[in-house]
């Protein structure tokens, strides 16, 4: 092979190369642009579209997700539907029952908590009207991440725990806190 064959041979490699690289970069481009995927089909619940502290901090090793349900005014229907969801989904997670913790937040604590054992009250660190009558899934440092709507329909909230029960399971197999 002579020296001009290894040249041309060694241009067209790296024109094909630098073509194949950037064949799913432009693709990846045109798809954004476009809107040629679901934004956002991964999760059930609502992203924030900002940062919100609910809670302090969680010292506590192994417990990194918190499920609360933020009281608006007096606990009414809205609230005692969201507690019975929060306490079947709390029962329902078996063995991983030790990585959250299911709460009220509150002024003060509802009467109706009493039906409820595996859930607790705690005091505001803050209000934001966006998230009252919400259950919402808080992370270990207290950012909320994902929030849900209560409905009185019950055929709805069954819908709606479903949904919370996948995320919350996708966000715990992918935790790596405490790994």
């Amino acid at each position: 092979m002579n020296k001009s064959n290894r040249t041309l041979s060694k241009s067209k490699f790296l024109f094909l190369f630098i073509l194949c690289s950037s064949l799913p970069l432009i693709a990846a481009k045109l798809a954004l642009q476009y809107g040629w995927f679901n934004a956002g089909v991964s999760n059930k619940g609502q992203w924030l579209d900002h940062e919100i502290q609910l809670l302090p901090a969680t010292e506590h090793p192994q417990l990194r997700w918190h499920l609360v349900y933020v009281q608006a005014q007096q606990c009414d229907a809205n609230c005692e539907i969201a507690l019975y969801t929060m306490q079947q989904l709390y029962i329902g997670f078996g063995r991983k029952q030790d990585e959250f913790n299911a709460l009220i937040v509150a002024e003060q604590s509802p009467a109706e908590l009493a039906k409820f054992s595996f859930i607790t009250w705690q005091a505001p660190k803050t209000s934001e009207p966006e998230l009252q009558n919400h259950i919402l899934i808080v992370n270990q440092q207290g950012m909320v991440l994902l929030r849900y709507p209560v409905s009185l329909d019950p055929a709805v909230m069954l819908g709606v725990g479903k949904d919370i029960r996948t995320d919350l399971l996708r966000l715990m197999n992918y935790d790596r806190a405490g790994v």
